[in-house]
């Protein structure tokens, strides 16, 4: 008579996949907010310049 038992998983396997996939994922979030920081967005050139008025003004005591 044979035994048919199923083996365990390696628990350290799963844990070093695990972390490989966290780092990846950093590394793709970090490669993704440089990009963006490169990307050179335009500026406005006119100045807005808005006077308000003292009734819309609410001061607070």
């Amino acid at each position: 008579m044979q035994l048919r038992l199923t083996p365990r998983k390696n628990r350290n396997l799963i844990s070093i996949t695990f972390i490989i996939k966290v780092v990846i994922i950093v590394l793709v979030l970090f490669l993704g907010i440089f990009l963006l920081n490169k990307i050179d967005f335009p500026t406005p050139t006119k100045l807005i310049k808005q006077e308000i008025s003292n009734d819309k003004l609410i001061t607070l005591k």
